[in-house]
């Protein structure tokens, strides 16, 4: 028994020595290692998906023909107002993807994605959300999976930077590093309900860590401190519920829009308190979108900083049913934010368009519902 108790022991230490080793490598010393590359032109189309939860309840097929037709609606819109040419040329993915899935949903997805990229043009690249960490799968098989994929960007790093997606796509003159960066789109894991790289298995929700704060500054000044940059993550950081908490109880006169119905995340404790706005503002930091709330789409202007939660995307697991005879006041002031005047479902996506190497940007949200007389397809500029 003895004998069996000091193996056992040993194997913890070995374990844990491996891990340690596994993460040694000091990500300050390979910045470059995190980065890709894509070519950049004005109105340069970034469409984001969040919380699609593909799952073993999930009808693919059914989920399949729903974003066939959010596909086709995008490149329709994107071609109708900036030109034959123009396309879906990024497709990010903040989160969330699955829940309670296996390999079988691992693959259609991403032969799904694939199919679409090649049908369309464009990249895409998926950042961890919560749920993703809670399926009947290895995190390690999904991440090796999204790395082989041919169109897919995803880089992760065997290092000491807390997480799995973080990297940085740097939109250059050519498409190559040997040219300026026009645009820096930020992709960053906000973390999970539990912890892969600490030793606890718990955790309320997350936040985005000191030391991704200091990589993310760290990269800006590699690419240039007057270049613009777009951040992408999943969970909402606790800079979402100040400016909800300054527009509505303190009636600040902030630029908000869109539909906020039910909270952020728990990142309103002191504990989870993330500094990534704070000090990512002073470097190049124009907008920060993300998902995770599904009844939110909320959208603010917070410090010079434009804050905004995507449409959560096709009708898997929960969203809201948008009334327009409605009593509530935070639907009210969503619907008169919006000028619709029908009832429908919050899914859909969201469009940020580049505009130009300043900084500029449009951004519209898709309010998608099929139906069987004419789908609901609406356009929102914030």
């Amino acid at each position: 028994m003895k004998i069996r108790l000091i193996f056992f022991i040993l194997a913890v230490i070995m374990l844990m020595s491996f891990a340690a080793c596994s993460s040694s490598v000091r990500y300050s010393e390979h910045l470059d290692d995190y980065v890709f590359t894509v070519k950049y032109h004005n109105n340069f189309n970034i469409l984001q998906l969040t919380d699609i939860h593909w799952n073993v309840n999930t009808s693919t097929m059914s989920s399949m023909n729903y974003l066939d037709k959010l596909f086709k609606e995008v490149d329709t819109h994107v071609k109708d107002v900036y030109g034959a040419n123009a396309k879906i040329d990024l497709v990010e993915l903040t989160g969330d993807m699955f829940m309670l899935a296996n390999s079988y949903h691992l693959s259609t997805f991403i032969e799904y994605f694939e199919k679409k990229a090649e049908e369309y043009g464009f990249l895409y690249a998926p950042i961890w959300g919560n749920h993703d960490r809670h399926s009947l799968y290895s995190p390690n098989d999904l991440a090796n999976r999204f790395k082989n994929a041919p169109h897919c960007i995803y880089i992760e790093n065997s290092d000491d930077l807390y997480g799995r997606s973080n990297f940085m796509i740097n939109l250059t003159v050519d498409g190559t590093k040997d040219t300026p960066v026009a645009w820096m789109i930020a992709n960053i894991d906000s973390g999970a309900s539990f912890s892969e790289t600490e030793l606890s298995v718990f955790r309320d929700y997350d936040y985005i860590r000191p030391e991704q704060t200091d990589w993310f500054i760290a990269e800006h000044a590699r690419a240039g401190e007057d270049i613009p940059v777009i951040a992408y993550y999943h969970i909402p950081q606790d800079e979402n519920e100040k400016a909800w908490v300054a527009v509505k109880e303190n009636g600040a006169e902030m630029k908000n829009k869109f539909f906020k119905l039910e909270g952020f995340a728990d990142n309103g404790d002191e504990k989870y308190a993330s500094d990534f706005i704070d000090r990512a503002k002073d470097h190049g930091l124009k907008a920060a979108f993300m998902g995770h709330a599904h009844n939110v789409d909320w959208t603010v202007v917070y410090e010079g900083v434009v804050l905004g939660l995507g449409v959560k995307t096709g009708e898997e697991l929960y969203f809201a049913h948008i009334d327009a005879n409605t009593d509530d006041p935070d639907m009210k002031a969503g619907l008169a934010s919006v000028g619709i005047n029908e009832n429908f479902d919050l899914i859909g996506a969201s469009l940020v368009t580049l505009l130009g190497k300043d900084g500029s940007f449009e951004l519209e949200h898709l309010y998608f519902n099929e139906r069987k007389d004419g789908d609901f397809a609406v356009w929102v500029k914030w």
